[in-house]
């Protein structure tokens, strides 16, 4: 770049070729291609911060600043180009320049969005919550020390944490409460740079609460803190100074919540299972809504008394989306301006249990209906509330909050309204996964007493977990509090639909609700392979792996009872079925499949009535009824990366690791006075804590290592690792602790509400929960002491069902391995076997299965000794190395020339390259992929990345060729497996 004698700054002309046809945004995609365009607008940012801003605010701002232009021109031209015709261009006396023939708007768009993307400096979204985490930090020690230093800071702190606990709930600690004012502390200026002009933090009542406590801590200083922020929020003002609209400031401010919230915050966005909605989705069931109300009450949303509020509002998406909704319908007359104000003023209601979202969501209403307004003065949105939304509805108690008086009231005020409609995305979380978290769910007892009386009440699974996940406390609460009529518009978790253990959900939705529309958006990403493609994309990208559905439920007092389903379909990528959404619009616009729940509160995939006659393999009500008496799901260790491995020597390296971590932490304990206030070292490097753990340490018990607790498990299919099977560091020992015995085998199953395939594996080690999907295990014996029975039985079959189907105890545990691996069976009740246990019928041609299943037990009882597929090809020599770090398929071209995997290759290592494996190998899946890709992906090194510890599978055999032998042999297996399936009779029930 030169600069001009008498100017600041001269020009850059950087030439952009795009051939006629071609997608701008590939094009542009193209490396090395442009990769001197990127360079020179790379050095050029880094000279100018103006600049840097400049590329930011591309895509945020509506009017351009003509300070990054995008000039087209043809390069082709169709006629001679003469020095007279140059000239003329160069006095600027030509003609004007010709376009590309490709859709302009398009190149210029995609050239922006690509400018931002490779040139653009996004770390003040996304990078900076990394330093923000470390500077909250240096703020919450200071606060603690002022808090345990200073008399009148201590007042100050306790009385803002008492009101923090009416306003919200009693878990709010003196952790949490003084993590907010941190919050608030770093956000505020950010607030007020953005959109300062609102005098947000002067006007609103929780800001001002909350900085008239930080009021008594500043008089202490924090000046260090607020000096090592200051180039961050200069930043966030040279950038907020180029937007020229609330929507691009929303959209900068939503990014900084998300990025900054999820790394500075992760235990908050965990607990409360915090994502964000896409707008197409807002709107679809804001319009349906809408609609509904119109059909059912003949009323709408901006009608008069027509109260509506968002629980769980975020960071106001809902209700800003609501606002601009209702301009829309002032733009065309249909409703006016009046309309809009009464409802922003009386019958828009939010709550928000989130200090940081709250903040933000009512800085975007309060913007949003500004600009609506079109009015200079600042107008708070004053339905917007910080409180707990299930805790608001627990309290009978009254109390004289001095300090969050005004928030108080502001709830008191909404709950005295009828609220007709309820639109949200609530939070999701069924339960604290890890304990060393220290991050359980809130438990409310009115509510939580709602949920048994309905949805538990109404269940014939027996099992009540989740039934309490928080999306379906949701429902409950807003079923109770539009009462017996009104709309209730959520985006949730669509796990609900075809869930065994939600059965009682369903069954009361059904019942309170008389109309029901479901929109399957689908994306469940817990399940693999086809089943997972299929699923297609995550309407929530990352935010959240489970299925998703909309659901818009009507109370309207009528006997009527009705349930519209649509499957958005197969295969669909987010923005595919986003577009999908918009384009239906609303409820109205969708061709709805009619449903009726069968007798087993069924809504989808709806079970085969016979299958209830069949005995259950193992019965829950009567053992004496089951094929086996007793049965176990798998270990479940909570601790796995510290107490299982392919080295036993590791493995006991880690465990006395633990156990000294943890009997130091056992004598802390019982030398502190205040055991109530006691807090563990969580530091996941030293220790994995679990609920079992912790109530050993707080007994009083120490641990002592004992070798004879090392013992080989069934890990994962066809995959042994070494375990400290001891009932204090494994969380769920099961019934094998006691049953196993010193010589037993299982029939393993996938247990109840699966989302893969059924399936079914047998083994003489004690098995892993996830050999399968929430594994089942069925004992042949029944080791455990009977020292009180005459003469002990030590079988697990039950003779009963024996003497029934006519075999021996040894032939019906062949007769059931071989019924379940029969294709007819499993397709039959696939709905069934996804739901609950299996039954077992008696079928004909039973002498068939039991010769079948007996093969099929040696075959994989006995995987490591069965030889290699004998037409497999490999590169093997007796000096190559054995050694796997992570196997890999080949690549091949597929019929467009794009690179794909060849499953008939497989790159072991280095040296050796494995080839000609057959197609039928694949088809011998077990819990959801193929055998050979389980022998791929568990025989890799791996890295823990919350302890640190490494997993390496080399470590497992001195026979250095045992990974290599065990993968040609799983190859000959699965081969087998499949002829032998294949070889099953014709599937016919007897009885």
């Amino acid at each position: 770049m030169r600069r001009y004698e008498g100017k600041d700054y001269g020009y850059i002309i950087l030439p952009i070729v795009v051939a006629d046809g071609v997608d701008p945004s590939i094009a542009l995609d193209n490396d090395t291609k442009y990769k001197g365009v990127w360079q020179v607008l790379n050095a050029l940012r880094s000279t100018d911060e103006r600049f840097e801003a400049e590329v930011n605010n591309l895509n945020l701002k509506k009017n351009k600043s003509g300070k990054i232009n995008f000039i087209g021109t043809d390069t082709s031209p169709d006629h001679p180009v003469t020095e007279d015709e140059g000239k003329k261009v160069d006095e600027a006396k030509g003609s004007e320049q010709l376009e590309l023939p490709l859709n302009w708007k398009e190149m210029r768009q995609a050239f922006y969005g690509k400018v931002v993307k490779r040139v653009g400096d996004r770390r003040y979204l996304e990078d900076w919550s990394k330093d923000v985490t470390e500077i909250a930090k240096q703020y919450i020690r200071r606060i603690n020390d002022l808090i345990d230093s200073n008399s009148s800071v201590k007042k100050a702190f306790a009385k803002f944490l008492k009101s923090l606990r009416y306003n919200i709930n009693d878990s709010i600690n003196r952790d949490k409460a003084v993590e907010m004012l941190a919050q608030h502390l770093i956000t505020e200026p950010v607030f007020e740079a953005l959109f300062g002009e609102y005098s947000f933090v002067k006007n609103n009542v929780v800001s001002k609460a909350i900085n008239s406590v930080i009021d008594e801590f500043k008089k202490y200083g924090f000046a260090k803190e607020q000096e090592s922020l200051k180039p961050f929020y200069d930043s966030i003002k040279l950038r907020a100074s180029g937007i020229d609209n609330v929507a691009g400031k929303q959209e900068l401010i939503r990014t900084l919540y998300d990025k900054f919230f999820r790394t500075g915050f992760k235990d908050t966005t965990d607990q409360l299972g915090v994502v964000f909605t896409p707008v197409q989705v807002v709107d679809f069931i804001i319009h349906s809504v809408d609609y509904a109300l119109n059909k059912y009450f003949d009323k709408s949303l901006a009608d008069k008394n027509v109260h509506i509020l968002d629980p769980f509002v975020g960071t106001g998406t809902f209700i800003t989306r609501t606002l601009q909704y209702l301009k829309g319908q002032l733009d065309t007359g249909k409703i006016t301006y009046d309309d809009i104000l009464r409802k922003y003023m009386h019958e828009l209601h939010a709550n928000e249990i989130v200090l940081l979202s709250y903040y933000i969501a009512a800085i975007n209403i309060e913007a949003v209906f500004e600009e609506i307004s079109d009015s200079k003065q600042y107008q708070p949105f004053d339905g917007i509330v910080l409180t707990d939304t299930f805790e608001s509805t627990e309290q009978n108690d009254s109390f004289e909050d001095e300090l969050f008086g005004q928030n108080n009231d502001r709830l008191k005020k909404e709950q005295a309204y009828p609220i007709t409609a309820i639109i949200a995305n609530p939070p999701y979380s069924v339960g604290q996964k890890n304990q060393n978290d220290d991050n359980q769910n809130i438990k409310y007892l009115i509510l939580d007493k709602e949920i048994q009386r309905t949805y538990v009440k109404n269940s014939n699974s027996g099992y009540s977990k989740g039934a309490y996940d928080t999306y379906i406390k949701a429902f409950r609460w807003a079923s109770d509090r539009i009462g017996d009529r009104g709309v209730i518009g959520f985006v949730t978790n669509g796990s609900y639909l075809d869930s065994s253990s939600t059965d009682g959900f369903r069954a009361s939705l059904y019942k309170e609700f008389n109309h029901l529309y479901i929109f399957n958006l689908r994306g469940n990403q817990r399940t693999s392979g086809e089943t997972s493609r299929k699923e297609g994309g995550k309407i929530f990208g990352s935010g959240s792996r489970a299925p998703i559905a909309i659901s818009i439920l009507v109370k309207d007092g009528s006997d009527k009872h009705e349930i519209f389903y649509h499957d958005i379909g197969d295969y669909l990528s987010q923005n595919e079925k986003l577009a999908i959404i918009s384009k239906f619009n609303s409820i109205k616009n969708i061709d709805w499949q009619k449903i009726t729940p069968d007798d087993n509160n069924d809504w989808l995939n709806q079970r085969d009535p016979n299958y209830k006659k069949y005995s259950w393999i193992a019965d829950d009500k009567d053992i004496s009824k089951g094929v086996f008496l007793n049965h176990a799901l798998g270990v479940v260790t909570n601790r796995d990366a510290w107490v299982s491995g392919f080295s036993m020597d590791k493995v006991k390296e880690n465990v006395n690791r633990i156990i000294v971590n943890y009997n130091q932490e056992m004598k802390r304990y019982r030398d502190t006075n205040d055991k109530n206030n006691f807090e563990l070292n969580r530091n996941p490097k030293l220790i994995k804590w679990t609920v079992n753990l912790e109530n050993s340490l707080r007994s009083g018990n120490n641990i002592c290592f004992d070798s004879k607790d090392m013992t080989l498990i069934m890990y994962r299919p066809f995959t042994k690792k070494w375990m400290y099977y001891n009932d204090t560091l494994v969380e769920r020992v099961r019934l094998y602790y006691k049953n196993w015995g010193k010589k037993n085998c299982v029939l393993l199953t996938s247990g109840r509400s699966v989302t893969k395939a059924f399936c079914s594996l047998i083994t003489d080690l004690i098995p892993s929960m996830d050999l399968l999907e929430k594994a089942q295990g069925f004992m042949r014996y029944d080791n455990s002491d009977k020292g009180n029975e005459l003469v002990p039985s030590h079988d697990n079959v039950n003779q009963a069902f024996a003497d029934k189907i006519g075999l021996s105890l040894d032939d019906t545990f062949a007769y059931v391995y071989g019924l379940l691996h029969s294709k007819e069976y499993r397709e039959k009740y696939a709905n069934d076997l996804k739901k609950d246990l299996a039954r077992i019928p008696i079928a004909a041609n039973k002498e068939k299965y039991v010769e079948i299943g007996k093969k099929l037990m040696d075959l994989h009882l006995n995987y490591e000794s069965v030889a290699a597929y004998k037409d497999i090809k490999s590169t093997a020599t007796e000096q190559s190395d054995y050694q796997v770090s992570k196997m890999k398929f080949g690549k091949k071209k597929d019929e467009n020339g794009k690179n794909v995997k060849d499953h008939s290759k497989i790159i072991f290592n280095d040296d050796i390259k494995i080839s000609n494996i057959p197609d039928k190998a694949y088809e011998y899946v077990v819990n959801g992929r193929s055998a050979i890709e389980w022998i791929m992906d568990q025989y890799q090194i791996k890295t823990d990345k919350k302890s640190g510890i490494t997993d390496d599978p080399n470590d497992y055999s001195d026979d250095p060729k045992y990974i290599y032998n065990l993968l040609l042999s799983i190859v000959n297996i699965s081969v087998q497996t499949v002829d032998l399936v294949n070889e099953l009779p014709k599937f016919e029930v007897v009885e």
